[in-house]
């Protein structure tokens, strides 16, 4: 089996909390002890950001292309880590960015990076039909625009074989998965915990030794679960678990309760990009359990029919006592079912973007195939080339790749390429 570039210990997330309150902390230094000009959104200045890596150079969130490299990078439990040998940071993975965004809105600097994966565990089923499975009685869903790693498809995957799942929550609190990982053919192969993330329910027991389920599966806490916050009926948490349920639950190694949204911090820009997980109108509505205000300056660039329950959206602005009072609001088209039905023309679908040295050239005037960033890289018919590149001239050029999820090749996701311009 391929390896897999995803370290499935590091899969976790730090507090949003606390790391908002560092961003704070940030932003008033940046800005002398706050009586200096912090940027505005789109003009810059340190903020905060949330969604998918889908693409590198160094690596782009929400379309921003952020210089990581002295970035200081935590895991969902708040541990540092290193990227010495195999990189957390892989296509799909989500991930919370605090830093600079320069004045272009295009390119910025990452100061802190938060990654984590939703679940992490045994599949418990798969509907090859409907491309969805569940993992730890986590409902999964996969879409075409889904990174695969380790596996050929989700026909590939049966029940027991250990997978990491990184995502979005949908409005039902499915996982809509953004990257797919398989680590082992079963439990015994694997050497690491188990993790999920979910709201909390069925809170019995008192003291250390606590009966609960998150995301439906049965667990239990004991004097040697290490527990950060209150456990309280409906908070979200992040859970790391041993691998073998006794008397049908899992034992929790680890409890972690999850801020959700911005507490009362103020910032001078923020994006996040997922769906609309609550929707009271269309001038207040959470994304992610973030809170989401519109006005009439608020620019809907794809209109706001579209903006509702379920949507997944991209929103920027600022922060102003704990609401994202949005600038622009974006729908992120995506296929639903798989059908290429769901996008208007190639660009919709070109989620993915790699900006490096094109290697690797073969094929001809018309078909063929490159590396860019460590991804492999099909162009054809369709593809749109600029700033006079051709498939003659491709090689060794400095290229900015928008590209397409494009099936399966020994086992990890290969890219089209919808337009290929140099890099600046």
């Amino acid at each position: 089996m391929p390896s897999t570039p995803s370290a499935p210990w590091r899969a976790r997330r730090l507090l949003l909390q606390q790391m908002l309150g560092s961003a704070l902390g940030i932003l008033l230094s940046a800005c002398g002890g706050g009586g200096g000009s912090a940027g505005a959104p789109g003009s810059g200045g340190t903020g905060f950001a949330s969604g998918p890596i889908s693409g590198f150079g160094s690596i782009i969130v929400n379309k921003i292309r952020y210089d990581d490299r002295a970035a200081e990078l935590r895991d969902d439990d708040g541990q540092l880590v290193s990227r010495a040998g195999e990189d957390p940071l892989q296509l799909g993975v989500i991930v919370d960015v605090e830093g600079r965004v320069a004045a272009d809105g295009l390119s910025g600097t990452a100061d802190r990076l938060v990654f984590r994966a939703e679940v992490l565990g045994p599949v418990d089923s798969v509907d090859v039909a409907g491309a969805s499975l569940s993992v730890l009685g986590r409902s999964v869903k996969l879409k075409r625009s889904t990174v695969l790693a380790g596996l050929a498809g989700i026909a590939d995957l049966a029940a027991g074989e250990i997978v990491a799942v990184y995502g979005l929550p949908d409005e039902g609190d499915a996982i809509v998965a953004t990257r797919l990982v398989r680590l082992a053919d079963r439990a015994a192969s694997y050497t690491g915990d188990f993790r999920l993330r979910g709201l909390l329910s069925e809170l019995s027991g008192s003291g250390s030794n606590r009966r609960f389920r998150v995301a439906g599966l049965p667990v239990a806490s004991d004097a040697g679960t290490v527990v950060s916050g209150t456990l309280a009926e409906g908070v979200r948490v992040s859970l790391r678990l041993a691998k073998t349920p006794v008397d049908g639950r899992y034992r929790a190694l680890q409890v972690s309760v999850k801020s959700t949204g911005f507490g009362t911090a103020t910032l001078p820009r923020a994006e996040i990009e997922g769906f609309i997980t609550r929707f009271d109108s269309l001038a207040a509505f959470e994304v992610n359990g973030y809170p989401i205000r519109t006005d009439a300056s608020t620019v809907f660039e794809d209109g706001s029919a579209g903006v509702r329950l379920g949507a997944r959206v991209e929103v920027e602005g600022r922060v102003i006592g704990g609401v994202l009072e949005a600038r622009k609001v974006e729908i992120e088209t995506q296929d639903d079912n798989a059908d290429d039905n769901d996008s208007s023309n190639d660009d919709d679908d070109a989620r993915f973007e790699f900006a490096g040295l094109a290697s690797a050239v073969t094929g001809d005037a018309v078909n063929g195939r490159f590396i860019v960033r460590g991804q492999r890289v099909v162009y054809d018919s369709r593809t749109r080339f600029e700033d006079g590149l051709s498939p003659a001239t491709l090689s060794g050029q400095q290229v900015d790749v928008r590209a397409a999820a494009d099936g399966v090749e020994d086992g990890v996701t290969r890219y089209r390429a919808v337009r290929i311009k140099r890099d600046d």
